[in-house]
């Protein structure tokens, strides 16, 4: 199966693969997952998160910790966001 990514503004085509998801908590009990997929064509591991974030690292470890703080940079916005409304 294949998928088109819009990667940096370009659209690449990216065989769907192996992919592993994890649901990351917050301090203040919000939940959030992200997910990381296996090697492709370029020896990259795309992530993506379920907040619309995502990009490309050269490992898995990497591809893992970049989306958790992205993740975490976005819950905290958020909250920040939801205070300041209250």
């Amino acid at each position: 199966m294949q998928s088109w990514w819009p990667v940096a503004g370009v659209r690449i085509r990216k065989e769907l693969s192996v992919s592993q998801s994890f649901t990351f908590i917050d301090a203040a009990g919000n939940q959030a997952q992200y997910t990381v997929y296996e090697k492709d064509h370029r020896d990259e591991f795309y992530w993506s998160t379920d907040h619309g974030d995502h990009g490309l690292a050269p490992s898995y470890g990497q591809a893992q910790d970049r989306a958790r703080a992205v993740l975490k940079a976005s819950m905290a916005a958020r909250r920040r966001s939801d205070q300041g409304l209250r």
